[in-house]
């Protein structure tokens, strides 16, 4: 183990009901993101750059921009309104210069199609949590809150917040994590969690490397610190399946040792990936596409086929 398993006692002190945090967004009645029905938190930030992506606008920390192409008449007020001159009008499109672009929200403000609108906002626990708790009617005694991302150790002490409001709402808690944050954010924030949904994109340290932009050796490490220090917290392992970059015999086979070797994994989900992260690339001026092929049924079956022999659930 190369984690250093001290406790961030500023983590702690810093985590109340004002804190505030970037979310982009509170999704409702949640049904694949832990159990039971459960209402989503989605903080932006995210330190993996995934290039299957299916949530760009969940990578970087400030807010940002989408643009909708198709609600856009070319008025130009936008362009006029940018204190950064980071906007153009062309023929065709507004053009943005995304180095000039901080974000301010101005050309939203003034956009008459609402085709420009924001990405994040900033949001306090208390804000947070009273969209929560007004689906705590459907949650019954399984369901709750997931906080997600982006990576939600990237904000660490509204994460530790929100869990902890929603723990004094005797409301379960969820976090969706890819595992690339300190030690110390997960030793403070799993006493309040009671299952992680813990992302291993690969197993194999090279190509987690090529596709993610960084090593896996922290994410494989603080899972299995967490299923040491804190053994009653369930591990869901999620994979995406990316036909051409993890999802040969070895990958598959790899991600069944690794799941067995962690005695509170109950469950392992394989995701079929999907291109809708490509719509949003281009709303956010990156019109960049990289995977194009969709799984099928019958590969899904065949991958979650090698997984059986595992001690846990297999999806």
């Amino acid at each position: 183990m190369t984690n250093n398993f001290s406790t961030d006692k500023n983590l702690t002190k810093t985590a109340n009901a004002s804190t505030d945090g970037i979310v982009f967004n509170i999704q409702h009645y949640c049904i694949h993101d832990g159990p039971g029905i459960r209402t989503g938190v989605f903080l932006k930030g995210c330190p993996l750059r995934c290039l299957w992506c299916a949530n760009p606008e969940s990578q970087c920390t400030h807010p940002q921009v989408f643009w909708e192409a198709r609600k856009c008449t070319h008025c130009g007020a936008c362009t006029s309104i940018c204190p950064q001159h980071a906007l153009s009008l062309t023929q065709d499109a507004v053009q943005i210069n995304l180095g000039a672009c901080t974000g301010c929200g101005s050309c939203t403000k003034v956009c008459p199609t609402k085709a420009r609108t924001m990405a994040g906002k900033r949001m306090t626990v208390d804000e947070v949590m009273k969209e929560v708790l007004e689906d705590s009617l459907f949650y019954g005694s399984d369901g709750g809150m997931t906080v997600s991302g982006g990576e939600p150790t990237m904000q660490p002490a509204f994460t530790l917040a929100l869990l902890k409001a929603a723990r004094a709402a005797n409301i379960t808690t969820a976090i969706e994590t890819c595992g690339y944050g300190s030690w110390a954010s997960f030793e403070a924030l799993a006493p309040y969690c009671n299952t992680f949904l813990y992302d291993v994109k690969l197993v194999n340290p090279e190509k987690h490397l090529h596709y993610t932009k960084k090593e896996n050796t922290r994410i494989l490490s603080n899972l299995r610190g967490i299923a040491e220090h804190f053994p009653n917290c369930d591990i869901w392992i999620r994979t995406p399946i990316i036909p051409g970059a993890n999802d040969s015999t070895d990958d598959i086979l790899a991600l069944r040792d690794l799941a067995s070797s962690i005695p509170s994994c109950s469950q392992v989900h394989l995701l079929p990936y999907h291109n809708l992260g490509e719509g949003k690339r281009a709303q956010l001026g990156d019109p960049n596409a990289f995977f194009a092929v969709v799984p099928s049924a019958e590969h899904m079956e065949q991958l979650r086929d090698l997984l059986r022999s595992g001690n846990f659930e297999v999806r």
